[in-house]
């Protein structure tokens, strides 16, 4: 194997390692590492065989592994670790490759962040997509799943660089695939977690024309006087052709129907949402979950919490169906 392939496969495989869990890593490579059963870790990284450090790691690995397995928690617990993982991962690819010039560890550092942010989002998103799913229960099982897959990724990329080369390329791939419809999910459970802040400090509503952002405001047209004020909230839409799933924006009620406002790289954009009546509705800690009865496609709305009351929001969508 070529002399650069084996850091850098110790360097995306750890890095990917603590995008899913920082903790487990930690401890996994520091227990690895006292134990004899991985090779002897670079002088940078010698201190994560700390015995101290060991113990405070793998007890803040257990704190997540209960806290990972509680609905709705487990993504406020991955909307902190946000800013903790990806930093962190490039720390620990600054140490691994302290043998190599400044600019080597500083690039190898920000790859290391960036792996680890893929590794982070990937969890994250799919995990919220799971919540706003049908699937909501296989959240645990998942969960042991990626603890069991950082713990293995980590030891794996110390012995076996070439095969986590392998693994973290397929990631790589797999993310590139799905990586837009997370990251769309990642985003709607920011600003749920948002909205579920601001409902402490003021009540839900409808928001005004004039609330919202000036580029969304100008795709309604000019005001009409003569008709009702449009009303707004923020939320997503899963199942609108060309949108893809989980798009964020925001939801209007107007006189002539509702219509869901988004922005793309290029410029905001409007969809029509479809005028039926509510089929199904799930009342959630972050989101509202609110299924248009539409034939053949299934829509769906994520309702933020800092939107009208749930039971306003579908009267309003109601008095809109045909």
């Amino acid at each position: 194997m070529s002399g650069w392939l084996i850091p850098l496969g110790q360097l995306l495989g750890i890095s990917f390692a603590t995008g899913l869990n920082l903790y487990a890593t930690v401890a996994a490579i520091g227990l690895a590492a006292r134990l004899g059963w991985i090779p002897a870790l670079p002088p940078e990284l010698a201190g994560l065989g700390n015995w101290l450090l060991v113990a405070t790691a793998t007890l803040l690995f257990l704190v997540e592994f209960f806290v990972d397995k509680i609905r709705y928690v487990d993504s406020i617990w991955d909307t902190l670790h946000t800013f903790i993982r990806p930093p962190a991962a490039a720390l620990l690819g600054m140490g691994l490759l302290g043998g190599l010039p400044i600019e080597a560890r500083i690039g190898g550092a920000t790859l290391a962040g960036a792996a680890a942010f893929i590794a982070h989002g990937t969890k994250a998103g799919l995990r919220l997509a799971i919540h706003a799913s049908s699937l909501g229960r296989a959240g645990p099982a998942i969960s042991v799943a990626e603890d069991a897959l950082a713990i293995g990724l980590a030891i794996l990329a110390i012995r076996y660089p070439a095969a986590a080369l392998v693994l973290a390329g397929g990631w790589i791939g797999v993310a590139v695939l799905v990586g837009p419809r997370l990251w769309r999910a990642f985003v709607l459970g920011i600003r749920a977690l948002h909205a579920r802040g601001h409902r402490f400090i003021a009540p839900g509503r409808w928001r005004e024309r004039d609330e919202l952002p000036a580029r969304m405001r100008s795709l309604l047209g000019p005001p009409d006087l003569a008709a009702p004020a449009p009303r707004a909230t923020r939320a997503a839409v899963s199942g609108l052709d060309g949108l893809g799933a989980y798009r964020n924006g925001w939801l209007v009620v107007t006189a002539d129907g509702p219509v869901f406002l988004y922005r793309t790289l290029l410029r905001p954009r409007v969809a029509p949402l479809p005028r039926a009546a509510v089929a199904r509705v799930r009342s959630g800690v972050l989101t509202d979950v609110v299924e248009l009865d539409t034939p053949g496609r299934r829509c769906t709305l994520y309702l933020l919490k800092d939107g009208p009351p749930l039971e306003l929001a579908i009267a309003d969508l109601n008095t809109t169906a045909p």
